[in-house]
């Protein structure tokens, strides 16, 4: 981790808020967000959009975002909707 990374701990559901704070603190990361998602059993279709539209302004700000903790579920639908490319996974 580096001296520009932010690093947000997301809480079970709240994936959309935690969202929202890492796409606020984009201007401010540097080069890398890392969301935990250590508490998160499962992710939703809002989540999921609101997952994409971080990836996205993350790619038009050459910052990376990085997924720590993801478990084997949430890993499947992000590929399946073919969004883990857009991300770095940490255990």
């Amino acid at each position: 981790m580096g001296a520009n990374t932010v690093w947000l701990e997301v809480e079970g559901e709240g994936v959309i808020p935690a969202v929202e704070v890492a796409l606020e603190k984009l201007n401010d990361a540097g080069d890398e967000v890392i969301l935990d998602f250590s508490s998160v059993a499962r992710i939703d279709p809002g989540a999921l959009r609101a997952m994409e539209s971080l990836a996205t302004t993350a790619d038009k700000k050459a910052v990376k975002i990085a997924l720590r903790g993801v478990n084997v579920e949430v890993y499947r639908v992000l590929k399946l909707m073919q969004l883990a490319p857009r991300f770095s996974f940490l255990t």
